[in-house]
């Protein structure tokens, strides 16, 4: 053997050691995520073995030893799946299209997803079709995968699409499919056809409508006008594409003054200047704060527009289609389903990502230009801004916080995660891709904005971000809230019973559901929205569990929709119930007052604080059923009126509440009741109200915040 046939050997050799290194430790650790119970640190090391996948000096063997792995199950499946479709090798795709077919649904959605990272494959394009039929997240994946694969080959793509509509009467996949025609170009001529034809399924008339809002073409327009003149649901839906189909055409807009001119949006329904829909279905703590920092930011001398965008109905829609750019604050609503598919679930909403995406473009192109988008939430809306912002080339900011991995965390730390159940939560929850939505969007964001924490840097290792990269793009702001509603509350509260019936409605609502047994006893107050991750069924639980609190305070819990609750409203309000026996006597002293305005909002918290003569005492307490807070505004309203509040010592609340102090810290597998018991012995501490308010005043006023924006804001433009 030659000198160069030795060396060739011994290279050989030396890269099959190193493949069977690099293969041999994948598997070990994957052998240890399967052993593994945070599965927060899952995802994560998921995530990061895709990257040592992708570098594999032996992708066959590589792909033998996953595809043996995955047969351990479900679980293993979901956390060998990133790393196969990292693989640099045709044989990846076919194991992906495998799984495609696999008995379980989160497996068949996950593979759907990472398919959108390889090269088109024929193979995949009947499976993809029967994943439209799910509808929801599952069919929004199948749309962002074909979509994806259309730029490389569209014209297949549509003809099998084609296709599949002529071969199914299903009037719901129909209208997916046509939502997957329409996102790929030169498809006008078939969408024309659908658009007007009086026998088609309403969905796929309406899907063909709005998909013909982004063709440029004149039979588009034409067709459009001629859907607008009749006097029916589809004219509505045409005059929505026409609004779409002008911004498409309309040219760049000129700036009229030198300041910021700011987008925020929130996909919440209701989203007005009194949040006349707050603590009803989603409509929570955030969509509070882009009300309040909407009018912040409205009066900052440096900007010059401020555009809040929610969600509502196609007829809000037409409302507004023409957003004033002359007023400093502006809301817009975009429809989030239609008459033909509703989107009555959170989970519904992710198939209607193309029309949100449109609803956005146009309120975004009708107040250009528009410096800056600020996104915040892990949702549909967040993704389909940040789709359109990329598009129309306009900046993002990205408030980002760990969820959904807090709500991950708040389970494991209840004992109530094992893998069958995390499957499930990723089923339902979506806590797989919408912690991979979050992590994407901190990493790619123009400006990324952290909650106040004490180790910001454990946030940032949850999200898999090093700090070191980002430098300026990257600081720390405390939400505010508005301590002004707060104060006006305070000047106009009276504790005379007469006076205040007068006054506000659901003081006098609290005082007529208090039996006359009860009267006289402090307030136990929790404001929020009724989902499992807030807690209220919590608070209800310690209440119920502990005579002392029982028999000294009546329990108040103000949101949810109580008439027609959602799937989620109704689990918490099931709990509840199960807590608080509806022909118990606990009952009598539990009010529930339903989601309410945030001026409701201000006087409850100031009444709590101050009692009402005649039927509630002075000394109420404010208690927060979450297991983790990424921040608490609801904890700071409190604070701002006086209450002692109990909080989870997880998350943000252990920077602005003194434990022991202006209320108690509780810690997730501590006894809330007992926390609230120690918060008693705090009413009456001394100048504990002034220091409160001092400190909310000085460093959580929404003024603050939008002073700390603004410069963040500014500096992307710099």
């Amino acid at each position: 053997m030659s000198a160069v046939e030795v060396l060739e050997s011994e290279r050989n050799l030396a890269e099959t050691n190193c493949a069977v290194s690099s293969n041999t430790h994948l598997l070990a650790e994957f052998e240890l995520l399967m052993g593994e119970d945070d599965f927060v640190r899952v995802m994560a090391r998921s995530s990061q073995l895709s990257g040592i996948a992708s570098r594999a000096f032996d992708p066959l063997g590589l792909l033998s030893d996953l595809r043996s792995f995955s047969r351990h199950g479900a679980f293993a499946s979901l956390v060998s799946m990133e790393s196969l479709a990292a693989v640099k090798h045709c044989d990846a795709d076919h194991q992906l299209i495998e799984f495609l077919s696999h008995p379980v649904q989160l497996v068949r959605r996950h593979a759907t997803w990472l398919l959108g990272r390889r090269m088109p494959s024929k193979e995949a394009f009947g499976p993809l079709v029967d994943q439209l039929s799910v509808g929801g997240i599952d069919s929004m994946h199948v749309l962002r995968t074909l979509r994806r694969w259309s730029t490389t080959n569209p014209a297949a793509i549509k003809a099998h699409l084609s296709g599949a509509l002529e071969s199914t009467n299903d009037a719901h996949l129909r209208g997916r499919l046509i939502d997957a025609i329409g996102s790929i170009e030169q498809s006008s001529e078939l969408l024309v056809r659908v658009a007007a034809d009086p026998g088609e399924a309403l969905t796929a008339r309406i899907a063909a409508i709005g998909a013909l809002g982004e063709q440029t073409d004149a039979n588009s327009h034409l067709t459009l006008e001629r859907l607008a003149s009749a006097d029916d649901v589809i004219s509505l839906h045409a005059w929505v594409a026409l609004g779409d189909l002008a911004t498409v055409k309309s040219p760049p807009t000129p700036r009229k003054g030198a300041g910021l001119r700011i987008a925020q949006l929130v996909l919440t329904a209701g989203l007005d200047g009194q949040l006349s829909r707050g603590g009803l279905g989603d409509t929570g703590g955030v969509a509070s704060l882009l009300v309040s920092l909407g009018e912040a930011l409205a009066h900052h001398r440096d900007v010059d527009h401020v555009l809040t965008i929610g969600r509502g109905t196609l007829e809000d829609s037409l409302t507004t289609s023409s957003v004033s750019t002359d007023s400093a604050l502006t809301y817009a609503m975009i429809a989030v389903g239609d008459y033909g598919r509703a989107a009555e679930t959170p989970d519904s909403a992710w198939e209607h990502l193309p029309s949100i995406k449109r609803g956005l473009r146009r309120v975004m192109q009708q107040a250009a230009p528009m410096d800056l988008l600020h996104l915040r939430m892990a949702d549909v809306g967040t993704l389909a801004g940040a789709e359109v912002a990329e598009a129309l080339g306009v900046p993002v900011c990205f408030s980002a916080a760990p969820d959904p991995h807090n709500v991950v965390h708040s389970l494991q730390s209840r004992g109530e995660l094992d893998q069958e159940k995390f499957i499930k939560l990723c089923t339902s929850e979506h806590v797989w891709f919408r912690a991979r939505l979050v992590e994407t969007l901190a990493r790619r964001a123009n400006r990324l904005v952290l909650f106040p924490r004490a180790k910001p840097s454990e946030l940032l290792g949850v999200l898999g971000i090093d700090s070191r990269r980002y430098g300026q793009r990257m600081a720390v702001v405390s939400e505010g809230i508005d301590v002004a509603l707060i104060r006006r509350a305070e000047a106009n509260y009276c504790t005379d019973e007469k006076k205040n019936r007068a006054q506000s409605d659901i003081l006098a609502e609290l005082a007529d559901q208090i039996p006359k047994n009860r009267r006289n006893l402090p307030l136990l107050l929790s404001v929020g929205r009724f989902n499992p991750v807030k807690g209220m069924e919590r608070v209800a639980a310690a209440w119920a569990s502990e005579p002392l609190l029982q028999s000294r305070y009546n329990l108040v819990l103000v949101g949810g929709d109580l008439v027609n609750p959602s799937q989620s409203e109704r689990m918490v309000l099931d709990a509840i119930d199960q807590a608080t026996p509806l022909e118990s006597d606990l009952r009598k002293g539990l009010v529930l007052l339903g989601g309410r305005p945030r001026a409701d909002i201000a006087r409850l918290l100031v009444a709590a604080v101050q009692g009402r003569v005649g039927y509630w005492s002075k000394g109420g307490l404010y208690v927060d059923g979450a297991l983790k807070e990424e921040f608490g505004l609801a904890l700071i309203e409190a604070l701002a009126a006086g209450l002692v509040v109990i909080a989870p010592s997880i998350g943000g609340p252990p920077t602005y509440v003194t434990s022991g102090d202006t209320g108690v810290l509780v810690d997730p597998g501590t006894d809330l009741a007992a926390g609230v018991l120690d918060g008693v012995n705090l009413v009456d501490r001394p100048n504990r109200v002034e220091r409160a308010k001092t400190m909310v005043e000085e460093r959580y006023s929404i003024e603050a915040m939008a002073t700390q924006l603004v410069s963040i804001y500014q500096s992307e433009l710099v």
